[in-house]
């Protein structure tokens, strides 16, 4: 056999493999050209951080650009870092789950778990996971973090009020109160259901901010950026913030729990609008083809990217940038990632 038909015969080889692997990888030479763009683009903007792509729904091709010196300030793939609002996908995925088992339903009103919250008869469980619940809330400093879910709830409920407006207003306290509804709806604390039904059956371990010490966490680069100032602001933040977990142990729970799983992944895409608009549901913003999530806390940043038909996917984790820096930063990743990004969506209005 010559060796035209050897190379034909390997190039037919890789197509089929590239086939079969559900579109997860691309081309090395295309891999190359997205790889070198989204480098530089964290060089031109110094960021301290790293961006995952392609690879499995195991292990993520890694890019990393560091600028901070103290080694406790590098952000690794394999090392803990707060994941923001990246948390609300798993509050809604666990509220899924509990529908899919007939334990919950979208349409049911919040006044059955928390009648205390005025008009709580016009709010249900769907315009919570959509952020058009009508509900916000005003609270004060706090001097000590919130240790249980108890005292979370009802630090959060203590400013609670309805404002009879049902448009879309992205705020935290949706999610605050989705875990407690998780809470009611599944017999078991908030954390304890997530840890239990949402994580290990991906195979992901994650943890709660009171159960991890300074040492174990990537820390902020800042002066103002303390472990102190990280556990007040993660306190508050029950259902929507208070998690951290390694940026590969949040890429591997992403495609397991959700990119690769047709039936929740199906109730999420149900709520697409029909006409292309971007809709928000259950911690994740839809546009087809895309999926979309990104979070700012106390310095640390989070940002994805992933087209479901296809599953590419980027994910961006960062500890030096403003969240005006990650607004910017969306448009520039994605443009340099995927390459085909229509300029008149490149602002992302919310996180």
């Amino acid at each position: 056999m010559t060796k035209y038909k050897w190379y034909l015969i390997l190039m037919v080889g890789v197509a089929l493999t590239a086939a079969l692997s559900g579109g997860l990888t691309v081309s090395a030479a295309s891999r190359g050209v997205a790889d070198d763009r989204v480098e530089q683009v964290l060089k031109d903007n110094k960021v301290n951080g790293i961006v995952l792509v392609d690879g499995t729904a195991k292990n993520p091709h890694v890019i990393s650009n560091q600028v901070a010196s103290n080694p406790h300030q590098v952000v690794k793939p394999t090392r803990l870092i707060p994941i923001a609002s990246f948390q609300k996908l798993l509050t809604g995925i666990a509220v899924e789950q509990l529908v899919l088992a007939g334990k919950l339903s979208l349409t049911t009103p919040l006044s059955k778990y928390l009648p205390q919250i005025g008009g709580a008869r016009q709010v249900t469980v769907d315009r919570l996971m959509m952020h058009t619940s009508g509900l916000v809330n005003e609270t004060r400093p706090l001097k000590h973090p919130l240790t249980s879910e108890k005292a979370q709830l009802k630090y959060a409920l203590e400013g609670c009020r309805s404002t009879g407006n049902f448009n879309w207003h992205y705020t935290d306290l949706d999610y605050i109160i989705l875990a407690e509804v998780i809470h009611q709806a599944s017999g078991q604390s908030y954390r304890h259901y997530l840890a239990t039904k949402v994580l290990q059956p991906a195979g992901v371990r994650m943890k709660f901010f009171s159960q991890v010490k300074k040492g174990q966490v990537t820390l902020a680069v800042g002066k103002q950026r303390t472990w102190q100032k990280l556990q007040l602001a993660m306190s508050t933040e029950l259902g929507a913030g208070d998690i951290l977990s390694t940026p590969v142990g949040y890429w591997r729970f992403y495609h397991r729990a959700l990119l690769n799983n047709p039936q929740l992944l199906k109730q999420f895409l149900a709520k697409k609008d029909p006409t292309g608009t971007e809709t928000y549901f259950g911690g994740t913003y839809l546009e087809a083809p895309y999926l979309h999530a990104n979070g700012y806390l106390a310095g640390y940043s989070c940002s994805l990217y992933s087209n479901y038909e296809n599953k590419r996917t980027m994910m961006f984790f960062a500890n030096n940038i403003s969240y005006k820096q990650l607004r910017s930063l969306n448009s520039q990743l994605y443009h340099a990632y995927f390459g085909d990004y229509r300029e008149e969506q490149a602002t992302i209005n919310t996180n």
